[in-house]
């Protein structure tokens, strides 16, 4: 008889069945009964995880930002003291995790453009990684309101398409994390906090 896994451990064991089965066959195959199929479970289980297939798209793509977010907190312990230092770990772990992901999550993220309930879900995504930006350089610069925002909505614009050139080649690993460290800094630097000798 088989052991039935916890909640929390079917979840991650149905979403890395789902990359799979976007990696090998695309998007379009894509539904919760031929995830419940490949996985082995029964319809019921795949649909009381997700609810919907537009619900499955977004836990992908949530996972993957999980993932993004704890690899740069680990690697900001370690060395997120300064200003450039800041700067340099948050392009790295931008453009290292794109790098790292395979061409499904381009196709899971063009996939959400296409339902109702998640055509806002990028934007949101967007929103969330001004926040988290918002929190790593506040230590070191000024970034409050509307202006922080704008400076923040920027660089998580920069990290995005620098990331997706090194993704497709236009540019090497270290191109993009050059110039997207050099934005940030550019950026960031005019708002340092007086005294603070990070530049």
């Amino acid at each position: 008889m088989k052991q039935r896994l916890a909640r929390e451990d079917r979840r991650a064991q149905l979403l890395d069945v789902a990359y799979d089965l976007v990696r090998d066959e695309g998007t379009d195959a894509l539904t919760l009964a031929r995830l419940a199929e490949r996985a082995a479970v029964s319809k019921p289980v795949a649909y009381d995880h997700f609810g919907t297939r537009p619900g499955l798209l977004a836990a992908l793509y949530r996972h993957h930002e999980e993932r993004q977010n704890q690899q740069l907190r680990r690697a900001l312990a370690d060395a997120g003291d300064s200003l450039p230092a800041a700067s340099r770990i948050v392009a790295a772990g931008y453009v290292d995790c794109l790098l790292a992901t395979g061409p499904e999550f381009e196709e899971v993220s063009a996939a959400l453009l296409a339902y109702e309930e998640t055509k806002d879900y990028l934007q949101e995504s967007r929103d969330y990684f001004v926040e988290e930006y918002r929190q790593i350089f506040t230590p070191f610069v000024a970034l409050d309101g509307a202006a922080g925002d704008a400076v923040l909505t920027g660089l998580v614009g920069s990290a995005e398409a620098l990331a997706r050139a090194a993704h497709h080649g236009a540019l090497t690993r270290d191109q993009a994390i050059d110039a997207l460290a050099g934005i940030i800094l550019a950026a960031l630097g005019p708002l340092a906090h007086h005294g603070d000798h990070s530049g």
